[in-house]
């Protein structure tokens, strides 16, 4: 069922935007209203800005929304216009501030699903697109969802989406997102000139700021035949993150390897698939290309990431999911490159000296192509893993790198031994760091990876500038963790 838009002024509004009706609604939005509804017309506003391709004027006038009045809907708009991940933080809180208004549960979810899919994380992303879905969102939440399946699973149900995207991709206000997933969706199916035209569709009628933001795909379905969309898309590569991903589009048509590597930096921040396709076409193994599928590789870019090990968060082994126990042992293994006698290390897996499930494991890893010696234990090749890049920068002194790295515990599902030690050692050697040296963007990316450790939200609103976007991000959990605490 889709979500009804509530009785008020600004309701024909929402109608035209839903539509695809932009002149018509900003018309309406030119009329000053009073209180809650001032707040949402700006919030609008800035929305209108934002498709105009004014990434800057959206987040001035989200922003201006949000602190005249907190509602779902400038609560949206803040969380879609600031830096994702600012705007995922955001949006986490405002969810929580409306459990139990479905309504508000829908808009907001299918937000953050946005901003979280812009920081590579598909997964998470998946769960709240359904979740805004489920809530009665309508076809945006049915897109968005569609877009991170074909991305995160290796399985999508295909023949149900192609039925579902294609009669959206007729209609006005979804039409382009729906003609671009559709393009995929026919390409998976081995149908590659029809996806082509679905792809050269939406970019001959999509709008004209959408292009910088279609041009990497349209590399990778169309090749050579993208120049004149590259062409197109220039007047309209504006702000920093259109000029990003201009300059990905550019650098994979011209395969130019620097090109595409110097676009990667503002890649990671804000447009993570994007950072995947161009990781992709570079070779370069990545902890974000842990959550794409076989097939949302191949949509990217078709190419595979070298040797890599994911262990902080869920395990994964070269973007593949690895069972626990295996993922545990692996830890085990690369934490100590000398090797372990049998005893200590059936103590650190399991708990106990003697178990004769340690061979079966061994035998599981060397399936794998994965080079296992015993007498002692260990690993007898190269293998580059997440958590040892984080303690390598944390040896180098560079916390920056280390927090990008540091996308969660390591195996948070384990009870092993050996890797509780290891998790709440790097746990603590990262706060630490970033508590002494106290920058305000150290203190930022600690506090969104750790989610709930009231000493680092405090610290971090401590310093946060008193004009600063986050500061009523930071305020807002700092209280509900204090109250919670019952400190």
């Amino acid at each position: 069922m889709a979500l009804d838009f509530p009785a008020s002024p600004l309701a024909p509004v929402l109608r035209l935007l839903k539509e695809g009706r932009d002149r018509e609604a900003e018309a309406l939005l030119q009329t000053p209203q009073d209180g809650l509804l001032e707040a949402e017309r700006l919030a609008l506003l800035g929305f209108l800005e934002g498709r105009k391709g004014n990434l800057r004027a959206y987040r001035a006038l989200a922003l201006k929304a949000a602190q005249r009045a907190q509602t779902p809907l400038t609560l949206y708009h803040l969380g879609l216009a600031l830096p994702p991940k600012a705007g995922a933080l955001a949006l986490e809180e405002a969810l929580h501030r409306f459990q139990g208004d479905p309504k508000a549960e829908a808009r907001l979810a299918f937000a953050l699903a946005r901003a979280l899919r812009r920081l590579g994380r598909l997964r998470e992303a998946l769960g709240y697109a359904a979740l805004a879905l489920a809530r009665g969102f309508g076809p945006s939440a049915l897109l968005e969802w569609a877009w991170l399946a074909l991305l995160a699973e290796e399985d999508p149900p295909l023949p149900d989406l192609l039925r579902q995207v294609e009669l959206l991709a007729l209609e006005g206000g979804t039409g382009l997102y729906a003609r671009f997933l559709m393009a995929h969706l026919r390409f998976l199916q081995g149908e590659e000139s029809l996806g082509r035209a679905y792809l050269r569709k939406a970019l001959e009628e999509g709008p004209l700021p959408a292009l910088p933001y279609l041009a990497p795909a349209g590399v990778r379905l169309l090749g050579k035949e993208v120049l004149p969309f590259l062409q197109a898309a220039r007047p309209w590569a504006k702000e920093p993150l259109t000029q990003a991903l201009l300059a990905l589009a550019e650098g994979l048509y011209r395969e130019d390897e620097e090109g595409v590597a110097g676009a990667l930096p503002l890649l990671l921040e804000e447009a993570g698939e994007e950072a995947m396709r161009g990781l992709l076409f570079l070779g370069r193994p990545h902890p974000l290309l842990g959550e794409l599928s076989r097939r949302g590789q191949e949509l990217l870019w078709a190419a595979s990431p070298s040797a890599y090990f994911q262990a902080l968060g869920e395990p994964r082994l070269n973007g593949k999911p690895l069972p626990l126990r295996q993922a545990e042992l692996l830890v085990l293994l690369l934490a100590r490159k000398e090797g372990w006698r049998g005893e200590e290390l059936a103590l650190a897996l399991y708990g106990e000296a003697k178990s004769p499930a340690l061979r079966m494991e061994v035998l599981r890893l060397r399936q794998r192509g994965l080079a296992v010696e015993s007498r002692p234990y260990r690993l007898a090749q190269a293998l580059r893993a997440d958590f040892l890049e984080v303690w390598e920068a944390l040896r180098q002194g560079d916390l920056r790198e280390a927090l990008a790295r540091y996308r969660g515990p390591l195996l948070p599902q384990s009870q092993a031994p050996g890797v509780e030690a290891l998790r709440a050692e790097l746990e603590e050697a990262l706060r630490r760091a970033v508590l002494a040296q106290g920058e305000v963007e150290s203190l930022f990316l600690l506090a969104k990876r750790l989610g709930e450790d009231l000493e680092v939200w405090e610290a971090l609103l401590e310093r946060l500038p008193s004009q600063d976007p986050r500061r009523p991000i930071a305020r807002a959990r700092v209280e509900r963790l204090r109250e919670e605490w019952g400190l």
